[in-house]
């Protein structure tokens, strides 16, 4: 069994950044100031310097010379080949999922399909987000590719503010949770072409709304 990583100063503070940026808290081509931030978390500058460092690699700010860091702006077409990372590698994952899926796991996604019912009706945004991961990660365990679920994590984390502002829009929570419904059902029915028919589904509809978000 694998023991709990421990939380670092400089994972604790880019992780409470990733959040701020996928809220909207901090916007694309903010400053951040390395002195103001070491003040905000009571630390020195070295932690907060290696904390922004970790958010480059995640592509969430973007290192500008003599001036420092500040929240990535995603041009249309960064946004484009993001999303097309991101669902080859869920194509992928579903398609071995397909393979290994037990009913166990099956009811383990069909609960996590209630709860985001639940977190629609209450308008959730960010509870259906967490619960958006879980799926996601869910069908990833199942595929039984751990070097796949790395490379999937480092993408979702770079789309992580793209999707919060995305589910945000209009009716894509409800339709969202549609789409997590036609892949559980391919996943029910070990029918790979119906499951990868659902995940491009939401492909198509996640860039439309991104394409109207983020114009430029």
């Amino acid at each position: 069994m694998k023991k709990k990583a421990v939380k670092t100063a400089p994972m604790f503070i880019a992780e409470e950044l990733a959040t701020r940026i996928a809220k909207g808290i901090l916007h694309p081509k903010e400053h951040l100031i390395e002195t103001v931030i070491a003040e905000e978390f009571h630390t020195s500058r070295a932690p907060v310097r290696e904390a922004l460092l970790m958010l480059e690699k995640d592509r969430l700010v973007t290192r500008i010379p003599h001036h420092g860091f500040v929240v990535k702006k995603f041009s249309r077409e960064e946004i484009h080949q993001l999303y097309d990372a991101v669902y080859r590698l869920e194509e992928i994952a579903m398609a071995k999922a397909i393979q290994h899926v037990d009913e166990e796991q099956i009811r383990r996604l069909d609960a996590i399909l209630e709860k985001q019912a639940e977190a629609i009706e209450k308008q959730d945004i960010a509870g259906y987000y967490e619960l958006n991961e879980e799926f996601h990660y869910t069908i990833f365990s199942i595929a039984q590719n751990e070097i796949l679920t790395e490379m999937y994590q480092s993408l979702r984390r770079s789309a992580r503010p793209l999707r919060m502002s995305s589910m945000a829009h209009g009716s894509n929570l409800s339709l969202s949770y549609q789409e997590h419904q036609e892949q559980v059902e391919a996943l029910k029915q070990r029918n790979k072409e119906a499951a990868i028919a659902a995940i491009h589904k939401q492909e198509i509809r996640s860039l439309k709304t991104l394409d109207v978000l983020y114009p430029e």
